[in-house]
């Protein structure tokens, strides 16, 4: 994602972004995109419009799929 600094006109292109509650701005802002002691402002770019892909390792699809498997055995009329 690509934030601008509203001071200076940086643009800081991060790829790994944490969002958090900003209870001064009310709003939601990333930890990492921090500029002249401010917050910077998201860049809308065609790259980034809609909802996000998640991505989970196979490690946790496997417990996943084991946990529902199980559940679904032992809670099925026989």
């Amino acid at each position: 994602m690509k934030f601008l600094c509203k001071e200076c006109k940086e643009i800081k292109d991060i790829y790994k972004v944490k969002f958090t509650m900003s209870s001064r701005l009310a709003t939601l802002v990333c930890k990492d995109a921090v500029c002249c002691d401010e917050y910077m402002e998201q860049i809308m770019t065609e790259e980034y419009e809609g909802m996000p892909e998640i991505r989970r390792n196979d490690s946790a699809m496997d417990k996943g799929d084991k946990l529902w498997n199980d559940f679904k055995y032992n809670n099925t009329e026989k």
